[in-house]
């Protein structure tokens, strides 16, 4: 555990603001699973469109909450210290980036559904579940963006 707390630089009101804004997409990209899982038990289409809003929102809402981690860990010098922090990051792009891919052939797809989109979703949870629990050690072992004065 650090000693001292590391402050974030993207904050307000000493609350960090990737952790605000993490949670959402990591919602909507994990439903995407259940979304997937949906179409092939009902063959119902409205699961399709599901797909791809969450597909979407999850993807973009990524990048915008990675926009302000990425701030931290390159301007806040006890941050990028950490191997863990590099790692987590490394992580977190490869899943936004499958994660794009999977909205970009669900956008693109006129045909409806395809057993590659439950793949990947699936892979992008698996990978979401990693990059969480390595966020999680960065603010509970590390103190990434805690602010501890009252």
């Amino acid at each position: 555990m650090a000693k001292e707390p590391i402050i974030s630089r993207m904050s307000i009101g000493g609350h960090p603001i990737h952790p605000m804004l993490i949670h959402f997409p990591v919602a909507f990209l994990l439903g995407l699973v259940g979304a997937d899982l949906a179409y092939l038990y009902t063959t119902d289409p409205f699961w399709i469109r599901v797909g791809l809003w969450l597909s979407g929102l999850g993807s973009f809402g990524g990048w915008f909450a990675g926009l302000a981690g990425f701030i931290d860990l390159v301007f806040v010098p006890r941050i990028r210290n950490l191997l863990i922090a590099w790692i987590h990051a490394l992580l977190a792009v490869m899943t936004l980036a499958l994660a794009s891919f999977n909205w970009a052939l669900r956008f693109y797809d006129e045909s409806g559904f395809d057993f590659w989109y439950l793949y990947i979703s699936l892979l992008t949870a698996a990978l979401i579940a990693v990059t969480s629990m390595l966020g999680g050690q960065l603010v509970y072992g590390h103190g990434v963006g805690v602010h501890s004065e009252p």
